[in-house]
């Protein structure tokens, strides 16, 4: 079995190579160092494992495209540590195994062991969080309000766009604080742009469903022999 590694730290490659080799018996199908070309190289190796490096994709833009390019290999996250939403996220696109950077040789072995299988692997920690998590769900006020701190409004501007008081949207910010846990508005603003893009992803995913779903019914309501208002 083959391991394609998704990284641009020479020194990791090196480790990697050595605990995979030499441990499971698995072969280097190669190393990509650049995220534009992530997808293209999972299609040329359909690899058994994928070792995905966070850090060359923060926001995960090209793993709907591996997935796409090999989805047959599992897919291990790694990076120094994750976030409740970003796990939840990555699983959804169909990452199989979250791998911390600081992690043992034996932690990886194990981690890679079980991706292998199609089995989800993740550290205990992570595994508690993620059980406890539940999704922040905003009011559609809140999420105007977030949208519009979001494009750098102030207090004031934000008032004058959704037509209420000042004092007002201070009482929204404050809600919004403790529900999100964020400590500021740049916090807050951070898990507005995340928010609100997979929301939006969200909305356009289902939109799509919808009108294949429509096109489907017309073409079989057309069949031969049938007539169609």
């Amino acid at each position: 079995m083959s391991v394609l590694v998704f990284t641009d730290e020479p020194a990791l490659q090196i480790g990697l190579r050595s605990v995979l080799t030499e441990a499971l018996g698995f072969g280097m199908a190669g190393v990509c160092p650049a995220a534009p070309q992530f997808a293209g190289a999972a299609r040329q190796h359909h690899p058994r494992v994928i070792i995905y490096s966070l850090a060359l994709d923060p926001d995960l833009a090209h793993l709907s495209d591996v997935r796409r390019a090999a989805p047959e290999s599992s897919i291990i996250l790694w990076a120094r540590e994750f976030s409740t939403e970003l796990a939840h996220q990555a699983m959804e696109l169909g990452v199989r195994g979250f791998l911390s950077t600081t992690a043992e040789p034996e932690m990886m072995l194990e981690c890679v062991r079980f991706a292998a299988t199609g089995e989800m692997w993740m550290e205990r920690s992570l595994a508690n969080t993620l059980l406890h998590w539940r999704p922040v769900g905003l009011s559609r006020r809140q999420s105007q309000l977030l949208s519009l701190l979001v494009q750098g409004l102030k207090n004031r501007e934000i008032a004058a766009e959704l037509g209420i008081s000042e004092g007002t949207v201070k009482a929204y910010l404050t809600t919004l604080f403790e529900k999100v846990g964020a400590r500021d508005r740049f916090e807050l603003a951070l898990y507005g742009l995340k928010n609100l893009r997979n929301t939006r992803e969200a909305e356009a995913g289902r939109d799509l469903r919808m009108r294949s779903q429509v096109r489907a019914r017309g073409r079989s309501s057309a069949r031969p022999g049938t007539r169609t208002a």
